[in-house]
């Protein structure tokens, strides 16, 4: 049977993109266009990877990331994370803030903060990121790192 992937965005485009690239590839995929609906989905298929962007309405990503990672049904399920701005998530850790002062770079800074006091907490903890626009082969790869084929 072919592991089920959740893929949650709320572009329709992007959804039919990326199953198209796990259909090709052996993976079921299902779909959810906003975070309230991925929570659902997840209750009822319990999927064998969650796949999240980070921005989306009425529940962003990163709120269903922090709400599955505090379930304990739920959190051994691998969440990938999609996002515009993977690179600057990933090196979170890093203690360089400095803007120029851009409408961007205080959305950046805001969003570096949140995020970082939700790791702190433990609220949130995907297990990777993926930029977009999504490359292909790195996306299997990721998924296959994370769930294998």
């Amino acid at each position: 049977m072919a592991k089920r992937v959740l893929l949650v965005d709320d572009d329709p485009d992007s959804v039919k993109y990326l199953a198209a690239i796990l259909h090709n590839h052996g993976y079921e995929s299902v779909h959810a266009y906003d975070g309230n609906e991925g929570l659902r989905k997840v209750k009822q298929l319990a999927p064998d990877l969650i796949v999240l962007d980070v921005m989306m309405p009425k529940k962003s990503g990163l709120l269903l990331c922090s709400e599955l990672k505090t379930d304990e049904r739920y959190k051994h399920i691998p969440v990938l994370m999609l996002t515009g701005v993977s690179s600057i998530l990933q090196g979170l850790e890093s203690s360089d803030d400095n803007t120029d002062g851009s409408i961007d770079d205080v959305l950046l800074a805001a969003l570096k903060k949140k995020i970082r006091g939700l790791r702190e907490q433990g609220l949130i903890s995907p297990e990777m990121f993926v930029d977009k626009p999504v490359d292909p082969d790195a996306f299997i790869a990721k998924v296959r790192q994370l769930i294998g084929s």
